[in-house]
């Protein structure tokens, strides 16, 4: 019996793209006829032809299966959606732009054939990246890195196999704002990295700007971290320091008190942070709602 696998790709306002992603998909696995595809395409509450173009490539190739959200849930959500309707023996993620390379696939598929149960792209390479976004990419891998302890490696993407294993623990895990590639790498599984060249996006614009990847940053910290926490251990020494200090040079008490009380400001909206992660665990909301299914046999509306 042939092994089934998965390619689950989260779509935002990707209408440029489509017809080449299909077409590309399509020629790929035609290529590998050991193996029985499944594309799942997550439509994130797109605004534009993307649920259109899509359908249109539905028609030509059923292997296409489309799950639209009925609003935006951001990358990481729509992954954990895509991957909850899998059914596979292996699930592959990766973007709809693109940039992550559809040929990289049948080396992914030989080491998980090898006994790896999570194989992932390395980006050794961005083509045509500005000055500020690459110190920004660079800039959230080494935070990453350091504040998962190594977790999380630098330069690593959503761009991955991982086994049906390694995806059912994750989907048994009840949290909300799953941090996937983080989670991923916390499982443990057998894991091995693949280098590849990421090129320029074929069309359309990048959804990683800078308030999304600060968004994704601040997620993956709070996720894999409870450093940020441990910050009021430092204020407290400052504000031990800066006592002693005002008791000697007492004109420098007003700086001091301005410099406290932002000090103070900066801990509780790190506090905030988590407690409004722990909020939302309370609430106990669906992680994801579909709106609609096609080529799906049964709806989970979720």
């Amino acid at each position: 019996m042939k092994k089934i696998i998965n390619i689950v790709i989260p779509a935002f306002n990707e209408e440029l793209v489509i017809q080449e992603l299909t077409r590309r998909l399509s020629l790929l696995m035609d290529k590998l006829p050991k193996y029985t595809f499944e594309v799942i395409v997550v439509e994130n509450a797109s605004t534009d032809d993307t649920l259109k173009e899509l359908l249109r490539a539905r028609k030509k190739d059923q292997r296409f299966k489309i799950l639209q959200l009925s609003t935006n849930y951001g990358c990481d959500g729509a992954i954990v959606a895509g991957v909850h309707y899998a059914r596979g023996d292996a699930v592959i993620i990766m973007m709809a732009d693109l940039q992550d390379v559809p040929e990289l696939i049948p080396e992914f598929l030989k080491r998980w054939e090898e006994g790896y149960d999570i194989v992932y792209g390395i980006v050794k390479k961005r083509v045509h990246m500005g000055l500020m976004r690459r110190f920004g990419t660079f800039l959230f891998y080494k935070i990453m890195s350091k504040l998962s302890k190594g977790l999380i490696p630098e330069n690593v993407s959503d761009f991955r196999l991982i086994d049906r294993k390694v995806y059912r623990v994750i989907l048994s895990m009840p949290e909300h704002n799953k941090f996937f590639r983080g989670l991923v790498m916390w499982t443990g599984y057998k894991k091995i990295g693949i280098p590849f060249i990421r090129p320029d996006r074929i069309a359309g614009k990048s959804k990683a700007d800078l308030p999304t990847m600060l968004s994704v940053a601040l997620n993956g910290i709070i996720s894999f971290s409870s450093l940020p926490l441990r910050i009021s251990w430092l204020i407290a020494g400052l504000f031990i320091s800066g006592m002693l200090i005002s008791l000697i040079v007492l004109r420098f008490q007003l700086s001091l008190i301005f410099f406290s009380l932002s000090l103070v400001t900066i801990l509780i909206s790190i506090q905030n942070e988590y407690i409004g992660r722990i909020l939302e665990e309370v609430r106990g909301r669906p992680h994801f709602v579909v709106q609609n299914t096609y080529g799906f046999s049964k709806t989970k509306k979720i």
